[in-house]
């Protein structure tokens, strides 16, 4: 059986053109069609019980420059940017693609890969610093994957947006080992190449290398901890023991 989370034929354009023609129906009629992914769907339904317009983007800029470096510097994902940098980004460029990292909010915190993309894709906000939340625009993968909490592909009319039926994305959400809570998503966008069947394995495997680091960072600090030393002379709390009457 395929996954309900990987996009079955991203190059086949009677496909693209079946779920545009989809797109069109459910937007037009709030009505479910057939053969569209269950969760794809649910995640336009979504969008239209929040009002979104398919046909204006409602990303947002969250940060000024400023704000944005001091919050990077602070978030956690900060510390895996080497991780995914070895594994994803040095790929990413040969591929033609962009890889981003969000924060749990769905803000865009770091954006690399293919410049030419990189420009092409700020034509849809897609830029650090903006809000790529579900709330925001609808479906897509940086913003379905941590309201779902799982892993998925979005290709094309798949996404809530007209405006970013161009694109494709892939996204994993990033949990913290010693919570489970998610701490940010990290995202594969471009052509019909970033909904490829290995990218999610691939985004899948770049993610449980970055929460084992953040596990091994949390035992060094656990580990490097100075021991609690004694009371003085080795007495329990509360004084020395009282000596005998005479």
């Amino acid at each position: 059986m395929a996954s309900p989370w990987i996009v079955a034929r991203p190059t086949d354009s009677s496909e693209r053109q079946r779920l545009a023609s989809a797109h069109d129906s459910v937007t037009a009629t709030r009505t479910a069609v057939s053969g569209v992914r269950r969760l794809v769907q649910e995640s336009w339904q979504r969008s239209l019980q929040l009002e979104l317009d398919p046909d204006h983007l409602g990303a947002a800029i969250d940060f000024d420059e400023d704000d944005l470096h001091e919050y990077r510097s602070a978030h956690p994902m900060a510390l895996a940017l080497p991780t995914i940098h070895s594994l994803l980004t040095r790929h990413i460029f040969e591929a033609g693609l962009t890889v981003a990292i969000g924060d749990k909010a769905g803000r865009l915190l770091w954006i690399d890969g293919d410049r030419a993309l990189r420009r092409k894709a700020e034509g849809m906000l897609f830029v650090e610093g903006a809000v790529w939340t579900e709330r925001a625009v609808g479906t897509s993968a940086p913003g379905t994957a941590p309201a779902l909490d799982h892993g998925i592909q979005i290709q094309g009319a798949e996404h809530f947006n007209r405006i970013v039926h161009p694109w494709s994305c892939t996204a994993v959400p990033v949990h913290d080992p010693a919570s489970g809570r998610i701490l940010g998503v990290i995202d594969i966008t471009g052509g019909a190449d970033a909904v490829a069947p290995a990218t999610l394995p691939l985004l899948e495997a770049a993610v449980a290398a970055v929460e084992a680091g953040m596990r091994i960072r949390r035992l060094d600090e656990l580990t490097s901890r100075p021991p609690r030393s004694p009371t003085a002379s080795g007495a329990p709390r509360g004084g020395a023991p009282r000596g005998g009457s005479g």
